[in-house]
């Protein structure tokens, strides 16, 4: 079973998709910055968001919640407050 990145929940199947192609990191390529850092929760949110919103056609508002409830559900941003 392939592990899932810490801040999308995406499932790592492939070492295309670690971040910089590092399977030691807990995250995937769409989660990293072009550096190979991982995005800050505000880039991630923004990122995720308008993936949500160009793959479901929601409104913006109510997709920025519903991003916001997923990513505080994952490890990379249990402590992180929105």
């Amino acid at each position: 079973m392939a592990p899932n990145c810490i801040a999308c929940g995406m499932p790592m199947e492939t070492r295309e998709q670690y971040a910089g192609g590092d399977t030691r990191n807990a995250y995937c390529i769409h989660c990293a910055r072009p550096d190979g850092s991982m995005q800050s929760y505000a880039e991630k949110l923004a990122n995720y968001s308008g993936w949500l919103i160009s793959t479901q056609s929601i409104d913006p508002v109510v997709t920025r919640e519903q991003a916001a409830t997923i990513l505080g559900r994952l490890p990379a941003w249990a402590s992180v407050r929105s």
